[in-house]
């Protein structure tokens, strides 16, 4: 029996974790055939198998499952606005919406059935990869509108959609007088790692609202363009909020370019503990001797946490080093 077979049957475990498993790896194998079977799991009664199954549809491209999706959004009437509040959700709000086209009385207490905030979210972000139809040119819209509030939700639901078709305007709202739409304006470019936001997003580094500066850097790690390496060095020294140079710190050592290792050893030295450790944690990512001498000295800084991340950074780069001098030994030999 082949494999694809074999996952089918497993949609019917008992299991639910297993069931959720096979719905994960029918949408890794990409075989059309797999729709149906995932399509009778959209009515599992585990959320986590449900998620899993809607996402491996999405893998699939499967539009003719669209319609399904639709019903787990919770709204019925207007899908647009259904995927609106699906992609904003994070699981910190009441993410339980009532089940569309239940009956007004449910078994047992007379509540509708609800459908999880995870199932929601899920159905929301695949329907935008396979039927972008149904909100992005609605949510573009809502970003000319004069409540912050709503562009904001809108910012979100297309950082979330990856839609580059609103990069041009999200651009725009780098410089918008609400400090919320800035900082949801770069959340977005960089969940999206729009390239051509390297200038404007470093231009955020001078940003009043830290916050701002937080995110513009988080966007920059997600796009990885060296262009903005010497602004994210110089900003690691100069920027006075500490939140705002850990952030930096962990930007540059996911980068991994050897030309920052001095400027993240020179942040090993920072005044705030919680920058030394970012900094020497980063340097795990340089396997060269400067970076473990770094991580040395740090073994005796005055914080616990601080020495803690050193000890760990320098057991991995002493070894890699190690490893590495042996294999260029047995090359030699």
């Amino acid at each position: 029996m082949q494999i694809h077979d074999l996952l089918i049957k497993s949609c019917e475990d008992g299991n639910p974790n297993v069931r959720k498993a096979s719905a994960v790896a029918l949408g890794d194998l990409n075989v059309a055939s797999s729709k149906i079977t995932l399509a009778k799991l959209l009515r599992d009664p585990e959320p986590v198998v449900v998620e899993a199954a809607i996402y491996a549809l999405g893998k699939l491209k499967a539009t003719d499952a669209a319609d399904h999706l639709v019903k787990l959004l919770g709204t019925e009437g207007d899908p647009a606005k259904g995927i609106m509040q699906g992609v904003s959700l994070k699981g910190d709000e009441d993410g339980a919406a009532p089940s569309a086209g239940a009956g007004p009385l449910g078994a047992g207490g007379g509540k509708k059935p609800t459908i999880h905030w995870k199932v929601r979210k899920a159905a929301a972000l695949v329907l935008c990869k396979i039927k972008p139809e149904l909100a992005v040119n609605r949510l573009i819209a809502v970003l000319d509108n004069e409540n912050p509030n709503v562009v904001v939700a809108g910012l979100t639901g297309l950082g979330n959609m990856e839609s580059e078709e609103a990069a041009p305007k999200m651009l725009e709202l780098l410089k918008a007088e609400s400090w919320e739409i800035r900082k949801s304006a770069a959340t977005a470019l960089g969940k999206i790692c729009y390239a051509p936001a390297v200038p404007a997003l470093v231009a955020l580094f001078a940003d009043t609202r830290f916050a701002v500066r937080v995110e513009a850097v988080i966007a920059l790690n997600h796009i990885k363009s060296e262009d903005s390496l010497e602004a994210l060095m110089a900003a690691l020294k100069k920027d006075d909020n500490p939140d705002v140079r850990r952030t930096i710190a962990v930007a540059i050592g996911n980068m991994k370019r050897e030309k920052s290792i001095p400027a993240l050893v020179e942040a090993c030295k920072d005044e705030i503990w919680q920058v030394r450790k970012a900094a020497v944690t980063a340097l795990v990512n340089f396997k060269t001797q400067s970076a473990a001498n770094a991580a040395m000295e740090a073994i005796a800084d005055a914080s616990d946490e601080v020495r803690m991340a050193a000890s760990q950074c320098y057991i991995k780069l002493s070894t890699a080093l190690a490893l590495a001098h042996k294999g260029a030994g047995d090359v030699g030999d």
